[in-house]
Order: C-alpha cells, then structure tokens, then sequence
C-alpha cells in the first residue's frame, strides 16, 4: 500500500473511521471492533493501539513505550505493527 510509504516519524496517527477499541472484560482482553469484523488483540497491540489517538506522532508513540520497555527491537516491531495496521486499514494518517 502506497500509504505506508509515509509513515515518517512526525506521522500523526489515528483509528480509522468506524474503528474502536473495546474493554472485553469476560476475555480479560481490548477488542478491535469494525464494521465487518472483531479482531481480539494481544497486550502488545492493545498498548500501541491506545496510544494511536489521533494527537501523538509515531516519534512519541515510540519514546512512551521505550519508557516502559526496554526492548532492543522495539523500533523495527513497531514500525512493522503500524506498517501492518495500517495496510489491514485499522489505523490511518491523520491529515494536518
């Protein structure tokens, strides 16, 4: 998908329309509820997911997890989960 080309760390990211994110308490798990389908996410998707609000660039993103991790391969599994996210359409860039 041509749209992933410019994800660029100053990216501001957001869910795309029609898309939520839900407590599924009975699971003890976030659920990605869209129109056609209910993704069940794992604690890592969850995480990044919350943080894709539509006010924090991918840079920011990144640095709140690094906080909290410390993770060699963090960088590159992020930028593979948005890559991924956004070529599945849960999530797009926020136009400026």
């Amino acid at each position: 998908m041509t749209e992933s080309l410019n994800l660029v760390k100053d990216s501001i990211l957001q869910l795309s329309p029609g898309i939520r994110l839900k407590d599924d308490e009975s699971r003890e798990c976030k659920l990605l509820l869209m129109p056609e389908a209910i993704v069940k996410l794992n604690h890592s998707a969850s995480e990044v997911l919350e943080l894709v609000d539509g006010n924090r660039t991918i840079e920011r993103i990144y640095s709140e997890l690094a906080a909290l991790y410390e993770d060699e391969t963090l960088h590159k599994d992020l930028a593979e989960f948005l890559t991924d996210a956004l070529s599945r359409g849960w999530i797009e860039i926020k136009c400026q």
